[in-house]
């Protein structure tokens, strides 16, 4: 349920000078020249000029100036610097800085303009693993093959366990798997292995608000405390109150977690097991709201616990029971859902931390089970993203409600949220993206509508896939003709 990031990311667009015989190296090289210069003299504006409209879409020059110098000028000068190797005409630099080393990723798309630079953790050759990662890719084409150079890169990184990926493109699925569902079991993740998806369940809970919205059960603009005990006091401030909406989108003023959360934790490895919706209406009674709702967002994995107790009472059923009948059984996403049957426990992959450490499955209870509880497979992620850009056979009301959950309600320049759904831009093209994190694994679910392209990744290890689902996102958009 956390969200993970890179330790920086920029997407930068500059003019390259010079010959137009210089080889892809060449370029890569003189960029990277340029760069260093300005990253040593801390010349935040010069690195800004260098950028194009493309990127000032994404990033604001006052946002370019906070990473910059809250980020990647504390790290010192740039000392000294070698190739650690070239992938699809990105080059990938060793850089020593005064304070630490770290990876720089170098691309440049085919006008000459530079599209992808990033700095990422720098792992030592002689340290990766030396056995080989099975695999189940092909590596027939160009698509299997860059998937390949993406997924060892994140293998590599110790201590990934498992890696399984699915690809929704032309109408066709593909499927690959790194590694090992257990430690030492040598058995790859396929398209059926099962994971749990953390806080990618949110989207399905906006579809699930959504439906009941098609239905006439409830109203986005309903206030919030209409569906919650009498004995809850008003969420509001100065007259603003929370709407049903707010709980989707991530604007109600409710706080990502309550405060009293760690106090009702039993088990360290499996934190959410014993927080009851006692608990959580508890807490409700003791909020009140530090702003006005709706003016700004603040990532809210209670806020969706709120509106899955809400969703659950409404219909008379638990989570998974409404999962089950309204998107996951309609979908034929048979390996969807909150429990892990005994039948299935095999193809369940065992979770590990980010230090390589067994954890276990988290097994979240309803006050929080709309926020991060589902498991599920490559296989079934990619048909819930065949129904999001519309492929055929989707249920007429499930189809207009997960319209619904992909129209904008929330923009501040710099978050674009819709229900559940959080808006990206990746070469220039929107995409749906959400991901999610429980004790011993890392998902990702970006999507396409209008190219009908998706990437799922699903990991069994506490090491974010964030970056590889975007370069595969990225990949995918810019091939999309092919």
């Amino acid at each position: 349920m956390k969200k993970s990031s890179a330790i920086l990311l920029f997407l930068l667009v500059m003019a390259i000078a010079g010959p137009a015989q210089k080889t892809v190296q060449e370029k890569n090289d003189s960029v990277f020249a340029l760069v260093r210069k300005y990253v040593n003299e801390k010349a935040v504006d010069s690195l800004y000029s260098l950028t194009g409209a493309g990127f000032r879409k994404q990033i604001t020059e006052d946002a370019f100036r906070n990473i910059s110098n809250n980020n990647l000028f504390p790290l010192g000068e740039i000392k000294g610097n070698s190739i650690i190797k070239n992938a699809d005409k990105i080059t990938f630099y060793k850089v020593g800085f005064a304070s630490t080393v770290l990876t720089m990723v170098v691309g440049l798309d085919s006008l000459g303009k530079l599209y992808a630079f990033a700095f990422q953790p720098y792992v030592d050759e002689s340290e990766r693993k030396t056995s080989a990662i099975g695999s189940n890719n092909p590596l027939a084409n160009a698509q299997d093959k860059f998937v390949d150079s993406v997924a060892l890169g994140y293998m590599r990184r110790l201590p990934p366990v498992g890696l399984s990926i699915g690809i929704l493109r032309n109408g066709k699925t593909s499927f690959y798997g790194y590694g090992e569902t257990v430690k030492g079991n040598g058995k790859i993740p396929e398209a059926g292995t099962l994971f749990e998806i953390g806080s990618i369940s949110k989207t399905f809970t906006a579809t699930m608000l959504a439906l009941a919205v098609g239905e006439g059960k409830i109203k986005l603009d309903d206030p919030v405390n209409r569906y919650l005990p009498d004995s809850i006091p008003s969420l509001q401030y100065e007259g603003k109150v929370a709407t049903i909406r707010m709980l989707s989108n991530h604007t109600s003023g409710i706080p990502r977690m309550p405060w009293h959360f760690q106090s009702t934790v039993v088990k360290a490895n499996d934190p959410y097991a014993s927080y009851t919706v006692a608990n959580l209406y508890g807490f409700l009674r003791e909020l009140k709201l530090g702003r006005a709702p709706g003016s700004g967002f603040e990532y809210s994995n209670a806020a969706v616990g709120v509106l899955g107790t809400i969703l659950q009472k409404m219909y008379g059923k638990s989570y998974e029971g409404l999962l089950l009948s309204l998107v996951a059984g309609p979908l034929g996403m048979s390996d969807t859902r909150v429990t892990i049957r005994g039948v299935d426990s095999a193809r369940f992959a065992s979770g590990y931390d980010d230090k390589g450490n067994y954890n276990g499955p988290w097994n979240l209870s309803a006050a929080f089970a709309g926020a991060g509880a589902i498991r599920s497979t490559a296989r079934d992620m990619l048909k819930y993203a065949a129904a999001e850009v519309g492929e055929p056979g989707v249920p007429a009301s499930l189809a207009r409600a997960m319209q619904l959950t992909q129209t904008e309600t929330f923009h501040d320049g710099h978050n674009r949220i819709g229900l559940g759904w959080i808006f990206l831009s990746v070469w220039g093209d929107e995409i749906l993206f959400h991901n999610g994190g429980t004790g011993g694994y890392r998902s990702y679910i970006g999507i396409n509508v209008k190219k009908k392209i998706a990437v799922v990744l699903l990991s069994n290890c506490g090491i974010g896939v964030d970056d590889e689902g975007a370069r595969l996102m990225e990949w995918l958009i810019r091939h999309a003709d092919f």
